[in-house]
């Protein structure tokens, strides 16, 4: 009796291991500027006048983030409460030698969302449960910035 219990002890301690979901590790923001993390990227709306935008992002160098690991969509929440309504990964494709993004989304929430390329490296070293993303604010490029609501 005392070896089946411990083959269902060994079962049940397996399959937690395998149901249990991975660890993403702690996303740190880059304080550094573009030029300080030697990118190279070039960022421009479209903006079609029925409300909607079309965000184009064209990544010429890497810089010290090399090699991206992703680039990301992320919506913040409205509330401020650091919660976000969208997070979402880009598809990213070779143009031309460099690597293009074109999304198309609602101007409301282009004002408020944020492209993120992210790595798990930085200057070529890695820490293990660690990746660090560079921010580019969608809204400075936006040609009229949206009112804030009162």
């Amino acid at each position: 009796m005392p070896l089946r219990r411990l083959g269902v002890t060994i079962f049940v301690f397996a399959l937690g291991l395998f149901v249990a979901a991975p660890a993403h590790g702690l996303g740190e923001k880059l304080g550094q500027t573009k030029e300080q993390l030697k990118l190279a990227y070039e960022v421009s709306c479209i903006e079609h006048g029925t409300g909607r935008v079309t965000v184009n992002l064209t990544i010429t160098d890497e810089g010290r983030l090399k090699p991206l690991t992703g680039v990301e969509l992320v919506i913040p929440g409205e509330s401020g409460t650091g919660f976000v309504d969208l997070s979402i990964p880009l598809a990213v494709r070779n143009v031309d030698g460099n690597r293009r993004v074109d999304l198309h989304l609602k101007r409301e929430w282009a004002a408020r969302a944020e492209i993120q390329l992210r790595t798990r490296t930085l200057d070529g070293k890695s820490s293990p449960l660690t990746w660090h993303y560079h921010s580019i604010p969608i809204a400075q490029y936006l040609k009229n910035p949206a009112p804030k609501n009162h």
